[in-house]
């Protein structure tokens, strides 16, 4: 599906309103820097051009010369207040005023229009300053008699009071007005253009929506829980970690296990499109998980540009003993497999604690297949976590060996478009993707499973735990 067939689709769906609030949150710094900065800068380029403003008025009387009734009539009134006012308001005025001053522009603005509802018209003259405006005026009023012919004939403008430069009124310039309507655009421009491209984005940001525009199935979502103090990294295995999350966990490997026994598969991949999306904390996850169960599983840290899962466990890791050590034959199997205990559960791990440059030479060479085949010999499940599919191919490489496949998306963070193509990709080396995963969620977690009092049973089981140690 193209990206305009992902963003139709996603107009048609009700629009997510705690997506577009986690949005403008995530935003605000920015749209209230660009608030500031817009502020700050029209205020001072505003502040330098504008000017103060300074304004005299003057009221003329259209009165017939004879007091005949035919020019009284209101509709010839009428008509005479509108031709002077347009008059007045002539270039033929403004080049009256210049010939007889002799200069070559007309410094300030003038303009007449007439009083509602009576034979008034009022002229004004503004200019930067008091000077000029009454110099315009007084000009004005010795030059309209010049032009009577243009006149309504029969009609004449007498000037109902003179002009005093005492009469100046001064007008500041709005310069704060001016700089808020600014600010006021930028912030409304901002939240409008977000709003916008939430309504009209791929990206995931809900179950629903995940289930609208992947080609997978989604399996669960973990909520985004924040470690505690002294937690070091987010496990299952740790009394610390929130019951809710530890049950969604439980969930998903539930799902994953129903989809590979049907199957027969042994290895899993769990993988992402782009990095930071928590895939190998829902890896190392998995594998406890799966251990607790009683299976046999070994976790294999194959991202070995960014290798995280040592650091996790908190593993103490001989360098001469690391998965890339092995892959080049500088050590054996017994030397790199480690065994770990997950509450009285043996579970398999192969670290990679340094970072490894080229390490698809490694994950393409026979060595890599054959210990891949003499694990699932050993185990009943092979957790691979494998780097991000998006940027590098290293991931790809590692499918070959793999039956199956876990996309970890982060809620907010990945577009359909780019998830639908990597499976397209995996699905052409072999590899069924059973199912997807969004990660770190917020707004997801459905507070009814609470209802059944899961919180005070995984609480007296941590205590039984702790009392059995």
């Amino acid at each position: 599906m193209s990206q305009e067939g992902y963003k139709s689709q996603s107009l048609d769906s009700q629009i997510d309103l705690r997506y577009i609030f986690r949005t403008l949150k995530k935003n605000a710094v920015f749209i209230l820097m660009c608030v500031c900065l817009t502020g700050m800068f029209s205020y001072v380029i505003l502040d330098h051009s504008l000017k103060d403003t300074y304004t005299v008025s003057v009221n003329l009387c259209v009165i017939p010369r004879d007091n005949t009734s035919e020019k009284l009539a209101e509709t010839n009134i009428e008509n005479a207040l509108e031709r002077s006012v347009n008059v007045l308001n002539s270039d033929t005025m403004r080049d009256q005023i210049m010939k007889a001053s002799g200069s070559s522009r007309v410094k300030g603005n003038l303009s007449a229009s007439v009083v509602a509802d009576t034979n008034i018209i009022k002229m004004s003259a503004s200019g930067t300053n008091a000077e000029s405006a009454y110099k315009l005026l007084k000009g004005a009023l010795q030059q309209y008699p010049e032009l009577s012919d243009y006149f309504e004939s029969g009609y004449v403008l007498q000037p109902l009071s003179s002009i005093s430069a005492n009469n100046v009124q001064k007008t500041e310039k709005a310069t704060l007005r001016y700089s808020l309507l600014l600010i006021l655009l930028v912030l409304a421009g901002g939240i409008g253009a977000t709003v916008y491209l939430c309504i009209f984005t791929d990206k995931i940001h809900s179950m629903e929506q995940a289930k609208r525009l992947l080609d997978i199935p989604m399996i669960g979502s973990l909520d985004h829980v924040k470690k505690k103090s002294g937690q070091k990294a987010l496990l299952i295995s740790d009394q610390d970690t929130d019951h809710v999350y530890e049950e969604a966990v439980d969930r998903i490997v539930t799902s994953i296990r129903s989809e590979m026994s049907a199957e027969g598969y042994k290895t899993l991949m769990v993988g992402s499109v782009k990095e930071n999306d928590g895939k190998s904390t829902v890896t190392a996850n998995i594998a406890l998980n799966l251990a607790r169960r009683g299976k046999k599983v070994v976790l294999v840290d194959c991202d070995m540009r960014h290798p995280s899962l040592a650091k996790i466990f908190d593993a103490t890791v001989d360098p001469k003993e690391q998965f890339s050590e092995y892959l080049l034959g500088k050590c054996e199997l017994d030397q790199v497999l480690k065994q770990t205990e997950v509450q009285a559960h043996p579970m398999g791990c192969i670290w990679q604690k340094k970072a490894v440059a080229k390490p698809y030479r490694l994950l393409g060479s026979e060595r890599f297949i054959s210990l891949i085949d003499q694990l699932k010999e050993q185990f009943d499940y092979v957790v691979m976590d494998t780097p991000p599919l998006e940027l590098i191919r290293d991931a790809e490489i590692i499918s070959e060996t793999a039956d199956a496949m876990l996309m970890v998306m982060r809620q907010d963070e990945v577009h359909a478009v780019a998830v639908n193509d990597t499976v397209d990709l995996l699905e052409e080396n072999g590899v069924t993707v059973i199912g997807g995963v969004l990660n770190m969620t917020k707004g997801e977690r459905d507070t009814s499973k609470d209802r059944y009092g899961y919180s005070k049973y995984y609480k007296e089981n941590a205590k039984i735990e702790n009392a059995g140690e």
